[in-house]
Parts: structure tokens; C-alpha cells; sequence
């Protein structure tokens, strides 16, 4: 007997072609489980003998059935297939141009000075609760808030451009890639999730509605694509930005799951097992239909096609769901600043008792964190999610990317410890030794002396910018720029102190242009 297990895969920020995450997380994960000596492994691919015009590879299979398959088969000869789909989004970002650019960097350097998004004003917005810690105190853009968004744009003012720069050097003569450009795509994907609108061209489904819909909107039919599956079990593997995407799908309301289908899925959802003719099996139907008031405000719009009473109920969507994991999450960041866009489902009762969710950060990660501010409880009062601290990397920025990274050399690599709980299907338990941090107390120094680590880093790029700056500037404005007073170009703190002053004015004019534009 064969046991069949999906396993939904979100990718986070970059510029990821389609399917390039989930064949990456195949790769590592095949090969940890190769390492047992027990298992034999094969990988599947389900590939059409087809392709574009002069295409240079097969087209991979990915609507009907899954693009990758790893099967496993242990001394016993139980077989596990472990079915991999994606949700792929990377598509979805806004075009690069020069005012995508300056978009970026006025958003960038004014985040400490804008307001707190906290009321969506939605129609299903009472179905919802906002984000809170486990006191139930909800998040505040309170003035040490807003201090540390302030240093955060700061310091990518001052180290970005010049590690760009660096980057680029060291990749020619040394082959080392140094990856700045992983900070810049993250922000740009977060900028492009918080927007209210649209500023270029986007998918013409979700006209005149936020990015994030669209994002959304293939997270929904992906959850929906994996419960019509029939699955043993199921599981969401999500990354940075990726998780939101994921929360955001976990959390959505009954009624307004339905929205983001088209009309040939939502008949699959709800008549799953009918051939050429409609059998009679009608989904579960809203206690309280929606009223015209809340049925105008729901985004995205409500299909036409689409009853007030219709719904999908959550309890069915996640009856085999057995676990997410979210790794490299910048969730409770995002709450604060955000919340209103991601709000926690009040109802979480109809995840199954196995249901787990693993969310596994690098203290190491600038991007990442503990989960804190989306503390849920599910079936018998089981406390999620579940706070695994991994050592993922030792470089700054490079720790983001390298957590399903399997490596032989680590007693312990997440990879083969996720690949095991998938497998088993039991509860998750880190193997010993730890996962790379091996006591509570090395994790709080740590986050005590971030800010002096990136402090130290500003002071280094800020001297070599001096030294760039002194060398390429001509004799005769260097002489003109030395009569200015307090202005030293081989000091450090110079750099440091425009930079502040830069921060400052950009945060304070999109502050004015925020409310200015509110009250219009």
C-alpha cells in the first residue's frame, strides 16, 4: 500500500522561475533522505512531451498532478510518496523602472514615520482578530518602534549602495558572492505586499486591487488544489515573504475564500467526485448570509456567479492538513507596522489534533524572528506555533536563503529533520545535538548586540565610502568641499550624520504626503 503526501511549497523573495524553488527544495531534501541507509529514494518527474516553439526543455506538468515526486520505500517495503506543487508568485511584482526605483527608496527611508495600518475596513473584518502577543496586547508603533525602523533605514542607506558595489568586485576576482541584492528584493517584495494600490501593470483579474491580491489569490487555489487531492496528509512549506502569503491563506474567512476562484474550481470544490454530470454533493452553506454592506466591501469583489451564503468551509479545506512550516519569517515584523493585513482567523478549531506549525528562524537573519505577535490555539488547546531556533548560516543576509540547505557535514541539518517528519507523519521532535544554537541565553545576547554588530558594520562601509569618495573626487571640488565647515570626507560619522539627516527629511515629507493624501 502506497502512501500518498503533498507537500505545497511557497517561495519567498528573488526573482524564482517556475518551479526553481520546489526543484531546489526536492534536491536537498532527496538527498537527506538518501543518506539513510534504510530507505531506497527515486525522484519522480511528471513532464509533457511538449513545449513552446524552440523551447530549450520539456514542459513540466503542474495543473492535473504534481511536477516532482519523491518516492520512498523503506526494509519493509512501505512506499511514501511525498507529492510536491508550488505556489509561484514571483511573476506578480511590479516592473523595474526608474520610478519603481524612487518608489522604493521614499518608502524604504520613511518607514519609522508612517502610520500603523490597522483597520481594513473589510466585510468579513469581525470574522478576523488583530494580531496580539500571548498577554493579548496588541501590537504599537510606539517611539523604541519607530527608533529601530529608523536605524533599520539608515543602515541600508549607508551599507547598501556600497556593498552593491563590493559585491560585484569580489564576484569577478574571488567568485565570492556577497548577496546585498537579498535585502533589496525582500523590501521591495514587502513594499509591493503592504501597497494599497497598484502603481504599474498587473494581472488584469485584479484591476484596480492591491498586489497582494493577486499573491493571494494563487495562495487560495493552491490550499484548494491540495484538499481535492485526497492526500493521506498534507503540509505547507512556506519562506520569508512566502509565509504571509501562506498565513494569509491559513487565516481567510469562509466567505471570502470563495472569491479568489473561478468558477471551474469552485465546481470541483463542490462537486468533487462528478464525471460528465453534476452529482448533488453541495458544500456547507453560511449560517448568515452575507449583507449587501459587507458583500461591497470584500476583496477581492465577489463573483456574480456566487450566492450571499456560499462559502468554503475551513474545517473540510484543512481536514488533512497536518503542518506548516514557515522559515525566515518576517510576520511579526510585518504586524507591527501592518497588521491589519495580517489578522488571525478567530475560529482556528478546524485544524485536525495532529496539526503543527513549525516556525524555524536564524537569530542570524535580519529578515526573520519568533513568531510572538500570531500565538493561536487549535484542537485540545494545543499552543502554535511551535519556535525552533537553526542555525541556518553564520553570514549576515546569507542565513536568509540557507535554511532548507542540506549540508553532511551538520549532525543535524533542518533539511533531513523535515524530511523525517513529513515521512513518519508523527508529531516534530529536533534530533539531538540542537539544531545550531544550543542554549536560550546564546540567543539573547545575540539580539542584545545586533544593533552594535550593524553599528560596527555602518562605521566600516562609511570609512571606505570615505575613501572612495576622497579618491574619485578632482582636486579642485575636494578643495572647495575642505573649506566647508564640519564636513570632513575621510570621517566616518560624516556619512553617519547625512545619512540621518537624508532619513530624517524623506520620512518626514512622505509622512506629510501620507496625510495629505488621507484627507482627500
Amino acid at each position: 500500500m502506497t502512501t500518498k503526501v503533498g507537500i505545497l511549497v511557497v517561495h519567498g523573495i528573488g526573482e524564482q522561475r517556475k518551479f526553481q524553488t520546489v526543484e531546489e527544495i526536492v534536491r536537498d531534501m532527496a538527498t537527506a533522505l538518501k543518506a539513510d541507509k534504510n530507505l531506497t529514494v527515486r525522484i519522480i518527474i511528471n513532464e509533457q512531451n511538449t513545449g513552446a516553439y524552440a523551447a530549450s526543455q520539456q514542459t513540466w506538468q503542474a495543473d492535473n498532478t504534481e511536477p516532482l515526486i519523491i518516492e520512498v520505500e523503506d526494509q519493509n517495503k512501505q512506499v511514501t510518496e511525498l507529492a510536491f506543487n508550488e505556489v509561484w508568485w514571483a511573476d506578480l511584482g511590479d516592473p523595474v523602472s526608474l520610478q519603481t526605483q524612487l518608489s522604493f527608496w521614499a518608502w524604504g527611508l520613511s518607514l519609522w514615520s508612517r502610520k500603523q495600518y490597522s483597520d481594513p475596513n473589510l466585510g468579513t473584518s469581525d470574522r478576523v482578530r488583530p494580531p496580539e502577543d500571548m498577554k493579548g496586547n496588541k501590537p504599537k508603533m510606539d517611539f523604541n518602534g519607530r527608533l529601530r525602523f529608523f536605524w533599520v533605514s539608515l543602515v541600508i542607506l549607508l551599507v547598501l549602495p556600497l556593498l552593491s558595489f563590493l559585491s560585484v568586485i569580489l564576484r569577478k576576482v574571488l567568485s565570492f558572492d556577497l548577496r546585498p541584492d537579498i535585502l533589496v528584493q525582500y523590501l521591495g517584495d514587502v513594499k509591493l505586499y503592504q501597497q494599497g494600490k497598484r502603481e504599474g501593470l498587473g494581472p488584469l483579474i485584479d484591476l484596480g486591487e492591491p498586489p497582494r491580491i493577486s499573491v493571494r489569490r494563487r495562495m487560495v487555489k493552491g490550499l484548494v488544489k491540495m484538499s481535492l487531492r485526497n492526500y493521506d496528509r498534507w503540509y505547507v512549506l512556506s519562506h520569508s515573504l512566502g509565509t504571509l502569503v501562506a498565513f494569509n491563506g491559513l487565516m481567510e474567512t469562509e466567505e471570502a475564500l470563495p472569491n479568489y476562484l473561478n468558477q471551474e474550481l469552485w465546481d470541483q470544490w463542490n462537486y468533487p467526485n462528478s464525471g460528465d454530470e453534476l452529482e448533488p454533493i453541495i458544500r456547507k452553506k453560511a449560517s448568515k448570509p452575507l449583507t449587501d454592506e459587507e458583500e461591497q466591501k470584500m476583496r477581492p469583489p465577489r463573483p456574480c456567479w456566487l450566492n450571499k451564503d456560499d462559502i468554503i468551509a475551513r474545517s473540510e479545506l484543512f481536514e488533512n492538513l497536518q503542518g506548516v512550516v514557515t522559515y525566515g519569517s518576517p510576520l511579526s515584523k510585518f504586524g507591527v507596522v501592518w497588521p491589519a493585513i495580517v489578522p488571525v482567523n478567530k475560529d482556528n478549531s478546524v485544524f485536525n489534533p495532529k496539526f503543527e506549525w513549525l516556525n524555524v528562524y536564524d537569530p542570524t537573519d535580519p529578515v526573520a524572528g519568533r513568531s510572538a505577535l500570531f500565538n493561536f490555539k487549535t484542537v485540545g488547546d494545543k499552543q502554535q506555533p511551535q519556535e525552533i531556533a537553526y542555525k541556518a548560516e553564520g553570514i549576515h543576509l546569507l542565513s536568509h536563503i540557507e535554511y532548507l540547505n542540506y549540508k553532511p557535514t551538520r549532525t543535524t541539518p533542518f533539511v533531513k529533520q523535515l524530511a523525517k517528519w513529513i515521512l513518519e507523519g508523527e508529531s516534530f521532535k529536533p534530533g539531538q545535538p540542537s539544531l545550531g544554537w544550543p542554549q536560550p541565553s546564546m540567543i539573547s545576547i545575540y539580539n542584545n548586540i545586533r544593533i552594535l554588530i550593524w553599528l560596527v558594520v555602518a562605521v566600516l562601509i562609511s570609512w571606505l565610502l570615505g575613501f572612495f569618495v576622497r579618491f574619485a573626487l578632482p582636486d579642485s571640488i575636494e578643495k572647495v568641499i575642505q573649506e566647508i565647515p564640519y564636513l570632513d570626507l575621510m570621517n566616518p560619522f560624516t556619512y553617519i550624520g547625512l545619512g540621518i539627516i537624508l532619513v530624517l527629511i524623506v520620512g518626514l515629507f512622505m509622512r506629510g504626503f501620507e496625510l495629505n493624501t488621507d484627507s482627500k
